[in-house]
């Protein structure tokens, strides 16, 4: 919490590591209230003391003074690949990109930070913060996140994901974030891309390859609206070109792996499917996880602090899958989340299961 800035210059009743565990476990227990989360967590920790006038405003302060920086810091602490070695393709961690939109109350903090559809004089519906991710498509275990708003562009808000992009990885992304540019920038980083793009780009071809697929220079739209700005570099990609059978569309992937013979198109046009696993990732927290249409938090700090909790939870909770996978000789993808997350939930109200105590801290002192 000091990383964040959060140090308490007095020991308070509502600590920040008590209110840690308390943001977890509101995103537990989404449809309970402030105090019923409280009675829940003091059912895991008999040694918590009864906390006479704690209360929804309380509590809320602790959040606020706790800040969302710190659940950002914890989430990029314990997010971790969980894939086995068994499920990389060709010694490569295939990793998913992609958006999601989540509908936050529709406060005067809310609509400004992050807006809504419609246009300016007629708004529609909920405030939407937009969550760019990277998942393992294996463990469907969300390594990245960055959080921006209906206002903004999901190309951009993806230029925020920066952890565990690096060697040894194979990132699949849809054509809605191309960009040259970005391509640059994962490419320097040391990970391999598989992207699906629209059909008018990369035509100067190259060479053309034994299994069908071919070489191609792509470069920037010299024609794009972004006039002055330093144009990214042309990239030399591999094309694959194919059909599903059924439908008239021609699908196009682009890929820095070039070589045909370790990497065959037919291997890397199945293994492009895989990119959909993230949304599978983004049913579990929207529908399973999030459990309601719309978060709690009514401030954009707020907002923040609870998403960067969510997958916090998500990616504990993928976890006891992994364990749970491994000792069933299993795949993690092909067990059930929503029985995982009852398991979770179980063992927070079981008694000594939730601790928000420090390892060595006594109870905290009485209210005067």
């Amino acid at each position: 919490m000091g990383k964040a800035g959060c140090v308490e210059k007095r020991r308070r009743l509502l600590s920040a590591r008590f209110t840690v565990y308390f943001v977890l476990a509101l995103c537990l227990f989404p449809q309970a209230d402030y105090l019923e989360v409280l009675r829940l967590v003091k059912a895991g920790e008999p040694v918590l003391r009864p906390w006479t006038g704690v209360n929804k405003s309380s509590l809320t302060r602790a959040r606020q003074r706790l800040g969302w920086p710190v659940m950002r810091d914890l989430f990029q602490c314990v997010a971790r690949p969980l894939g086995r070695s068994a499920e990389l393709f060709h010694g490569l961690r295939v990793l998913a990109m992609d958006g999601m939109m989540l509908a936050v109350p529709d406060s005067p903090g809310n609509r400004e930070a992050f807006g809504k559809s419609g246009s300016q004089r007629s708004p529609i519906g909920y405030p939407q913060a937009r969550v760019v991710a990277l998942a393992e498509c294996s463990s469907h275990a969300v390594l990245d996140a960055v959080i921006g708003g209906w206002k903004d562009s999901e190309r951009i808000v993806s230029d925020g994901l920066e952890a565990h992009i690096c060697a040894g990885t194979l990132v699949l992304a849809d054509r809605g974030l191309w960009g040259l540019a970005r391509w640059h920038y994962f490419r320097n980083r040391g990970a391999h891309l598989l992207w699906r793009i629209e059909r008018r780009k990369a035509r100067r071809v190259k060479d053309v390859l034994p299994d069908g697929s071919y070489l191609a220079r792509i470069q920037a739209n010299k024609h794009s609206k972004a006039a002055g700005t330093v144009k990214a570099p042309p990239a030399l990609v591999r094309v694959i070109e194919y059909r599903i059978d059924g439908q008239a569309d021609v699908i196009r992937l682009i890929t820095s792996l070039t070589d045909h013979e370790q990497y065959p198109a037919a291997e890397l046009a199945v293994l492009y499917a895989r990119r959909w696993e993230i949304e599978l990732v983004f049913d579990e927290i929207k529908t399973h996880q999030r459990d309601r249409p719309v978060l709690r938090s009514q401030t954009p700090d707020g907002v923040r602090q609870e998403i960067f909790a969510h997958l916090i939870v998500h990616h504990a909770t993928r976890d006891l899958l992994n364990e749970a996978a491994q000792l069933a000789q299993t795949s993690a993808d092909r067990t059930s989340f929503t029985r995982a997350l009852h398991v979770v939930r179980r063992s927070v109200i079981a008694p000594c299961g939730f601790s928000p105590l420090g390892p060595h801290a006594g109870p905290p002192p009485r209210p005067r």
